[in-house]
């Protein structure tokens, strides 16, 4: 499968076609566009033209303006196999006087062995509110401002006495799923295993803090929401993608947590994802105190304990295999 990849050819490309405008190169312009499938999109509701027409009229107003020198600001080109594209924001001062500030975008395709232009977009700045009566966002920096203010509302996936039970996920052999699969279907089977993280979650009064790939960790106002969670996330990752088997591996543990903006931290974290790096594939391990919190109410089964050292962490640790 192509990959997507920076493409200096395309922007010399970019840079000979800005010439060739200075000069009014016709000869070398008529190369550089298909005559067959070239469109054409301009500033003014009339400059819209395909086909031969499209290119008649891009080279007819370029001989009208008496040739345009170019000011390139932010030239960016790509390539993906036999397709291309460019952008670029540029200062253009025609040869009959004017000077105008312009953003363009081009698309190319191999035609004959050599890259040609199939679109052509060049428009100016106009203001939204002048355009279609209304002001939208254009700045990133309010884009920030709104999703620090849109961050979700961490207090349901605590208890009333301030605890919360973490849980981490993540998938089983992902780097061998990714080179059997390739590329592409890796990243469907990884949309399909957000979704039933993300909903199992939901169901069970979850949040899901961060992920990562195929990575999760999740807050949940109770050990026995995060436990029937993590049983139903296994549950159905198991029942495998397009006939492929997926297992996901487990770990939760339950305490007071530091809670800050949107995250959770602190030693009950640390210890939930310790945890969750010795589960084995297709295996949920709970902490001493999840097991404590959740056996009393008669749903859960349990393997017999283990102890176990955690990474970075004093002592044994007492952890329990979760049953069906």
């Amino acid at each position: 499968m192509a990959e997507i990849v920076p493409s200096e050819e395309l922007r010399a490309f970019v840079r000979r076609l800005y010439e060739a405008w200075r000069t009014q190169d016709m000869e070398a312009l008529k190369e550089m566009f298909s005559a067959s499938a070239y469109t054409h999109i301009g500033t003014d509701p009339d400059e819209y033209w395909s086909g031969a027409t499209g290119l008649e009229m891009a080279l007819f107003q370029i001989k009208e303006v008496k040739g345009i020198e170019v000011t390139s600001r932010d030239l960016r080109a790509y390539a993906c196999g036999t397709a291309g594209w460019a952008s670029d924001r540029v200062t253009l001062k025609l040869g009959i006087g004017g000077e105008t500030q312009c953003r363009m975008t081009l698309v190319f395709a191999i035609e004959r062995g050599h890259w040609r232009i199939v679109q052509f977009h060049g428009s100016n700045g106009v203001r939204n509110q002048d355009d279609i009566g209304h002001t939208l966002t254009t700045s990133i920096e309010a884009i920030e401002r709104d999703l620090r203010n849109d961050r979700p509302d961490m207090r349901p996936a605590t208890a009333p006495d301030g605890t919360v039970t973490i849980l981490f996920t993540d998938m089983e052999s992902s780097t061998v799923l990714l080179d059997r699969l390739g590329d592409a279907e890796f990243l469907r089977l990884l949309a399909w295993h957000d979704r039933v993280i993300r909903d199992a979650a939901g169901e069970h009064r979850g949040f899901v803090v961060k992920s990562q790939g195929d990575g999760f960790m999740l807050a949940f106002p109770s050990a026995a929401f995060a436990l029937r969670a993590a049983l139903v996330m296994r549950e159905r990752v198991a029942a495998g993608y397009n006939g492929l088997p997926v297992r996901i591996r487990a770990g939760l543990h339950a305490g007071e947590a530091i809670k800050h903006d949107d995250d959770f931290y602190g030693r009950t974290v640390v210890i939930a994802a310790r945890i969750s790096a010795l589960a084995l594939g297709g295996e949920i391990l709970a902490s001493d105190l999840v097991h404590a919190l959740a056996r009393g109410l008669g749903t859960f089964t349990f393997a017999a304990p283990r102890d176990v050292a955690l990474k970075g962490l004093d002592g044994d640790f007492r952890v329990y295999a979760v049953g069906g």
